[in-house]
């Protein structure tokens, strides 16, 4: 099976710290934020998210979603049993595709900065495909079987292209599989592995 997984939020968990990085770039700037419960979602993978809660224009944007953000994502630390479940699923024989959104309009240079976290995680990929802003073209473009991702808009378009889809991360979405937890992704794709045998 080809398994398609997101970096950020996903194999990661730093959406708290960025908020609250972006809430002290925003006063810095001196914007009147009002921020609610709300949930607000990246519908177009490029960091609007940011833009919609905190007013950033397209220069802050930049400079937020680039030295800001990288700063953290450097140093973030892989999610609990996530090294050693993607590298046991490449052990069980999965293609392991990292697609992450990060692109060069916000990054210096993308790649090698997954390339670089990946590799000091020792997190096993037989593919990095970074620039990834529609995640189910990506994923029909590479025939990928799974993709687990955080943000529901990509599993909603990957879906529409018949692509299996999970949610990670701590909200519940209707008509998706959503985990909480590596490990019931293992479970989950080991069954189905174990079905088709």
């Amino acid at each position: 099976m080809k398994i398609g997984i997101d970096i950020d939020n996903t194999l990661t968990d730093i959406e708290d710290e960025l908020i609250e990085k972006a809430k002290s770039y925003a006063y810095e700037l001196g914007k009147n934020i009002d921020i609610n419960n709300e949930p607000i979602t990246d519908i177009t993978n490029d960091g609007n998210i940011y833009q919609k809660m905190f007013g950033f224009n397209d220069d802050e944007l930049k400079y937020f979603l680039g030295p800001i953000q990288e700063s953290i994502t450097k140093k973030a630390v892989p999610r609990e049993n996530v090294v050693k479940i993607v590298n046991q699923l490449h052990l069980d024989g999965h293609f392991i595709y990292i697609i992450t959104a990060r692109d060069f309009q916000f990054h210096k240079n993308p790649y090698e900065q997954s390339k670089e976290w990946l590799n000091e995680n020792h997190i096993y990929f037989d593919q990095l495909i970074v620039n990834a802003r529609n995640k189910g073209k990506v994923c029909v473009e590479h025939k990928i079987d799974l993709l687990i991702d955080d943000n529901v808009n990509n599993c909603i378009d990957a879906s529409q292209y018949g692509i299996d889809t999970i949610v990670f991360g701590n909200k519940k979405y209707d008509n998706f599989k959503n985990y909480y937890k590596w490990i019931e992704i293992y479970e989950y794709i080991t069954k189905i592995k174990n079905s088709k045998i």
